[in-house]
């Protein structure tokens, strides 16, 4: 039996697994990636990839790839009783944060994990081992032991080998049937199952009217909702309120040609259909997302309904939170209690989604009839009131784009008793903005790479609370001198400043989003890209003192 020793194995090469890899190999972190599936699936599940997903992913690589494969998203058609009542388009809508991707894309998971993968071997030379299942998982006070079942094929033979691997922390990135999670001895998974019947159809679409960049929900006397896909294909997702758990009919082409005609008359004709499916939605969070040294994350650790398209997106953020906290613990850079905070930070992300979701899941699909007759016959008032009140609308598209989380709360961020209650940013937010010198101007983001902590020293605007360049340099100076975290350090300076060092922030506009117009300050910018601590230039002891 093979015997190998890694700091990290993960257990689930989906989305959020790969993610995790992508980071722990941007940090130069010995891990495995494994899962026990054979082969990547070519069926899309989820579709749906957020503004601040495709913000991290760009840390690695150009997100415009991504893009390439999919749609943007830019609102909604709704239908009641085959009647469009509303047309809603959010192509400009703000979104209060300078992101460079405003839009939802909506693009197969099959495309994103090809992606994710494309972007683990060219850039850091490392891949996912398929067809490697955990049988067995034990942790102690130094270590886990896991045993592997490796399946090849060769033709029509198959040869089965078993391997134990030691590894200092394992993550479950295995789904709701995590073997990570049922090896843990604390943690419970509860919730339950939604009542309803579903049906799926990944299918071509011709002689349809409905837009092409924008998803279609459509009531009656039940649910349909249509996404579009590349290449003149769509989704079709329909609940069955006649059905039940225990019926045994599988959906043909014909059910949903006969909902599109129900719901959404003239809507088109779907031919040629790729993947039909049936299927049930449960909504549960684990208890703890860490148990020793096991960590769950994704659908391991949360499922719920897939309204508002977060659940893909949500395991990637909690891969890029873990990553980096796994690299600074390994390197004995920090003690392993930080390692507490990703269930600290994220595990209430969890929980709020679930809840968030289950009461849009029982606004968009609830089976009780008199809820229904309320809904259809208020939607066409409310939906345009809703969506045109710029305020909620903004409010939606940050909570569906994941801008708007947030850790304030937690342990390990912090904000200088100098900085302003009413500033636009304090410790535990995320934050992105424009930093730019000449022709060489670049988003902000662009300058946060996966692998450092970042210190980001502004000169301020206003010129009675300018600094100097000499004051800059001094501060980065006595930064270096304390500095734990090898942090790159990024200046930006006011257009007006007439220094020539750093970044030129020309119109003031990333000194306004991070509340530096009226003086100098600082933003210390953790490796996930939220602000662990951030104050004006005469607190930056504090901090030092604070890190």
């Amino acid at each position: 039996m093979i015997q190998t020793n890694i700091d990290v194995l993960i257990i689930g090469a989906g989305p959020t697994g790969t993610t995790l890899a992508l980071e722990l190999a941007a940090q130069n972190i010995s891990f495995r990636l494994v899962d026990k599936a054979h082969e990547r699936s070519d069926k899309s599940r989820a579709l749906a990839v957020q503004s601040r997903s495709l913000e991290v992913l760009n840390r690695h690589a150009p997100v415009q790839d991504l893009i390439d494969l999919g749609n943007q998203g830019t609102g909604g058609v709704y239908y009641i009783h085959g009647k469009q009542v509303a047309d809603l388009d959010l192509s400009n809508v703000r979104t209060g944060d300078d992101t460079a991707f405003p839009q939802t894309l909506m693009v197969s998971q099959s495309d994103t994990e090809h992606f994710l993968d494309r972007c683990l071997a060219e850039n850091y030379g490392r891949s996912a081992e398929f067809g490697v299942e955990a049988t067995a998982i034990v942790q102690d006070t130094d270590g886990v032991t896991v045993t592997l079942r490796n399946v090849h094929s060769n033709g029509d033979e198959k040869t089965v080998t078993e391997e134990t691997v030691r590894a200092k922390y394992v993550v479950g990135a295995d789904g709701a049937h995590s073997v990570v999670r049922h090896a843990a001895k604390s943690i419970t998974f509860d919730g339950s199952a939604y009542p309803q019947d579903f049906i799926l159809c990944d299918a071509h679409l011709r002689n349809s009217s409905i837009p092409r960049d924008r998803f279609a929900v459509c009531w009656g006397a039940g649910l349909m909702t249509v996404f579009p896909l590349k290449d003149g294909m769509v989704r079709v997702v329909a609940s069955r309120p006649d059905h039940h758990a225990d019926d045994e009919d599988e959906p043909a082409l014909a059910d949903f040609q006969a909902w599109f005609d129900r719901m959404a008359p003239g809507s088109g004709e779907l031919y040629d259909p790729f993947w039909m499916a049936r299927f049930r939605l449960h909504h549960r969070v684990a208890s703890s997302y860490r148990e020793g040294r096991l960590f769950l994350a994704g659908d391991a650790a949360h499922i719920h309904s897939p309204a508002g398209g977060q659940g893909m997106n949500t395991g990637i953020q909690d891969a890029v939170n873990l990553g980096w906290k796994l690299a600074r613990v390994l390197r004995d850079e920090k003690p392993d209690a930080l390692l507490d905070s990703y269930n600290a930070e994220r595990r209430p992300v969890g929980q709020r989604l679930l809840q968030s979701s289950d009461r849009l899941f029982s606004i968009v699909a609830s089976n009780n009839w008199l809820f229904r007759v309320f809904r259809n016959l208020l939607a066409p008032w409310l939906l345009p009131l809703l969506y045109h009140d710029e305020a909620r609308r903004n409010a939606i598209f940050r909570f569906l784009s994941q801008l708007g989380v947030r850790y304030r709360k937690s342990a390990i961020v912090g904000t200088a008793t100098g900085w302003s209650d009413r500033a636009p940013v304090r410790g535990g937010r995320s934050r992105a903005g424009r930093g730019g010198g000449g022709e060489r101007e670049r988003r902000l983001h662009q300058l946060l790479t996966p692998a450092n902590h970042h210190l980001l020293l502004f000169s301020g605007v206003a010129a009675d609370g300018q600094a100097a360049e000499v004051d800059l340099l001094r501060a980065e100076v006595q930064f270096r001198e304390r500095d734990g975290d090898a942090a790159l350090v990024h200046t930006l300076v006011s257009g007006a400043s007439g220094t020539k060092s750093g970044y030129t922030d020309a119109d003031g506009e990333v000194h306004k989003r991070f509340g530096m117009e009226k003086g100098a300050g600082y933003a210390y910018v953790r490796p996930d890209g939220y602000i662990a601590h951030i104050g004006p230039l005469s607190s930056l002891e504090e901090f030092l003192d604070w890190q």
